[in-house]
């Protein structure tokens, strides 16, 4: 494998041009961000319901987007995109 990142350190791999998980730290890093998308979401519910229609969107915004931003940054770290998904799983079967 030609790559700049150790093989245990690739998470994602590019898959029909999308960032598809290969490792169990990816789906763990996927789990948690759709986490964090349900609480923010619920948060923004609930204040938007009970305080104030704009504190709620406002929330669950930034919530969202820190969230988002901080996954992208994650997978941006965690993929080398000079491999794909099926290149390494094929790697790790002739491995």
């Amino acid at each position: 494998m030609a790559s700049g990142l150790p093989r245990e350190e690739i998470w994602f791999a590019v898959r029909w041009r999308r960032l598809w998980a290969v490792r169990r730290e990816g789906n763990v890093a996927m789990a948690k961000y759709a986490g964090a998308t349900v609480v923010s979401a619920f948060a923004g519910i609930l204040l938007a319901a009970f305080v104030n229609l704009y504190v709620g969107i406002a929330v669950f915004a930034i919530a969202f987007g820190l969230s988002f931003w901080r996954f992208k940054a994650l997978q941006r770290r965690h993929t080398d995109y000079s491999i794909t998904y099926d290149d390494y799983f094929r790697e790790k079967n002739n491995a």
